[in-house]
């Protein structure tokens, strides 16, 4: 689950960051990243510190089955009998800076999935 949710952090800091200085790769990653020194060091994404808590209600996790004959999560042997673990994310996230105030990002990203797709529709 947690590779879920990094693979859809990473990707939209990217898409919803800032325009850098210039398209040069330190310029992104400085756009990307601001170092703020507190007490202890800690690197923080700018977009993501602008995403409010996120609600219950927009986020779905599932567990992919078996269909036809493709097994299911459950049908590999090495994960435990039972197993709630989500193979499946969906959420809706809320962007409140300037340039995204009010336009919701909707991230999905899941294991055993059919279609390999991102896209950025504007």
């Amino acid at each position: 689950m947690y590779v879920l949710i990094l693979d859809l952090m990473q990707t939209l800091s990217v898409l919803a960051m800032e325009r850098p200085k210039s398209f040069s790769s330190e310029d992104i990653r400085d756009e990307k990243v601001s170092i703020h020194r507190k007490v202890q060091a800690n690197v923080q994404v700018k977009v993501l510190q602008s995403i409010p808590p996120i609600e219950k209600s927009e986020v779905l996790l599932g567990q992919y089955a078996a269909a036809g004959d493709k097994p299911g999560y459950l049908d590999d042997d090495s994960v435990p009998k039972g197993s709630k673990c989500p193979t499946f994310a969906s959420m809706i996230l809320h962007v409140n800076n300037d340039r995204w105030k009010g336009v919701p990002f909707i991230m999905k990203a899941g294991k055993g999935m059919s279609l390999v797709d991102l896209k950025y529709d504007h």
